[in-house]
């Protein structure tokens, strides 16, 4: 082989690697599209007041950890009614939002009114904002697992069950 069809061989060869590895990329970016989408769809649906949509959203070994504790979907599920029942105009918006893999890592901002009892807490009739995050592992279209943090002492304090601390920050 002389030189010019070895040059031209070793170009052919990393054309194929260099396509190869970028129709592997373009496959993995489309299931972080998808897995993003998945995410945004729950928000639509959530804003929409479509609890049913949570019964194709979960796989059957759904796991869920955070300030409700360890739950499994049926358990998510009753507690996302118990939310939107304490807080029927509940809309809630998606911040941010960032996918590597299997997992999508959402920054959230939900706004309600308090209008019936939340876990022995009267209606109160406030105006509250609740941010948090969520890490999120999709497999198959299906969330697995979820790991969540929200500001929980600000709900509190929102709904006035606690007080804010006179000058803060001083």
């Amino acid at each position: 082989m002389n030189r010019t069809h070895g040059s031209y061989a070793i170009a052919v060869f990393v054309a194929i690697a260099v396509f190869m590895g970028c129709t592997k990329m373009a496959g993995i970016d489309r299931t972080v599209e998808k897995n993003k989408a998945l995410l945004q769809r729950y928000i639509d649906e959530m804003n929409r007041g479509n609890e049913e949509f949570l019964d194709g959203y979960f796989a059957a070994d759904y796991a869920y950890h955070g300030p409700a504790g360890e739950l499994n979907a049926e358990g998510f599920k009753a507690m996302h009614h118990m939310m939107l029942s304490a807080f029927p105009d509940t809309k809630a918006s998606v911040e941010d939002m960032i996918a590597v893999g299997d997992k999508v890592v959402s920054r959230w901002k939900i706004t309600g009114t308090h209008q019936a009892e939340l876990q022995g807490i009267p209606a109160t009739g406030k105006k509250v904002t609740l941010m948090g995050l969520i890490i999120s592992r999709v497999k198959d279209g299906k969330v697995v697992e979820e790991w969540e943090a929200f500001d929980q002492l600000s709900l509190m304090q929102q709904l006035g069950v606690i007080p804010v601390p006179e000058n803060p920050g001083q």
